[in-house]
């Protein structure tokens, strides 16, 4: 096994040296059959190494390597999972057509993979800042801000009453702030102590969206300085009062020129491989042997299958299927 750094070491190294771990040096890579372990056939070299961490993202590769533990548990996982595959294949257990066959999926899943992400790296040639301009200009409403309100609220929670008792003290409460007296005051005085949602009366500015639907709803009827009569919600009665609303505006473009670039690359990309996809799919020369495949179905009935015709006939008015018909 490759012997790992002593503890003290890796403490001195990283109190010391903290400044490089965040800029990785040039990495010096090995000729692809430079040994690494070995024991009888069973080998691991330089280009084992290499071809593990693709499975890093690229740009963490460099600072990944930079760790002596991290590299070294990487060669040993190679070589435990390669001893023991040779294991199995002196058990004869590759033998089995089912196996080479799956042993070929997942080269081939791998490959299909690197296919996928070449053709996202190729796929995006049109200035993107400009398109990013133009879907800005035909969809403004998209891009607004979220409508914000200033609320102070009284908030009579179920906790220690009735659902009953609670609505009639923010009736009360209510009552008294329609009088004039000053709201706040009548928070402290009628909200529960301890309720997240008051803040001792006056919950600020913020997203309207962000409120649950009840206070929402009542809200959008207010005008500043209104009050509000008792709402109900999970969290109780709510007296509100709007002292502010600040409508939607539009945001500049630079503000959201990245978030709508990034998911115009995103949406090319996965055209260009749906495209690939259907491609392949719609092919005239491609042949889908149907018996077959029906030859493959087990007899009986698929609980998964059954329920989801239940539930297609249940959204369409349609009785569900008879289980022995279905057979």
């Amino acid at each position: 096994m490759i012997p790992r750094q002593p503890l003290f070491a890796a403490l001195f190294a990283a109190a010391s040296l903290t400044a490089l771990a965040q800029t990785p040096g040039p990495v010096s890579k090995l000729p692809p059959d430079t040994p690494l372990i070995q024991d009888g056939e069973v080998r691991v070299d330089a280009a084992d190494f290499e071809g593990n961490i693709l499975r890093v993202p690229e740009d963490r590769r460099a600072g990944f390597r930079m760790s002596y533990d991290r590299v070294a548990s990487v060669v040993d996982n190679i070589y435990i999972t390669r001893a023991i595959a040779q294991r199995a294949r002196e058990a004869g257990l590759d033998k089995d057509p089912a196996v080479q066959a799956r042993l070929r999926q997942l080269q081939e899943g791998y490959l299909a993979d690197l296919y996928a992400q070449k053709l996202e790296k190729d796929s995006v040639t049109i200035d993107l800042e400009k398109r990013a301009r133009e879907l800005f200009i035909a969809d403004q409403d998209k891009y607004m801000t979220d409508e914000e309100a200033h609320v102070q609220q009284i908030l009579v929670g179920l906790s220690c009453r009735s659902n009953l008792q609670a609505r009639e003290v923010a009736l009360r409460a209510y009552e008294e702030a329609k009088a004039g007296t000053d709201f706040l005051t009548l928070a402290e005085k009628y909200s529960d102590v301890g309720e997240k949602a008051n803040k001792g009366g006056d919950i600020g500015t913020g997203p309207v969206k962000r409120l649950v639907v009840p206070v929402r709803e009542a809200l959008a009827k207010l005008k500043p300085g209104e009050i509000s009569e008792p709402v109900e919600s999970p969290f109780g009665f709510h007296v509100l009062k709007l002292l502010e609303r600040k409508p939607p505006k539009a945001k500049p473009f630079e503000a959201v020129k990245a978030e709508i670039i990034a998911a115009e690359r995103n949406r090319l990309q996965r055209k260009r491989l749906d495209d690939e996809i259907t491609g392949l799919r719609s092919s005239r020369t491609v042949i889908t042997y149907r018996q077959n495949v029906e030859q493959l179905v087990a007899p009986g009935l698929d609980i998964n299958d059954l329920q989801r015709r239940a539930m297609e006939a249940q959204k369409g008015g349609k009785p569900a299927p008879d289980a022995a018909k279905t057979q």
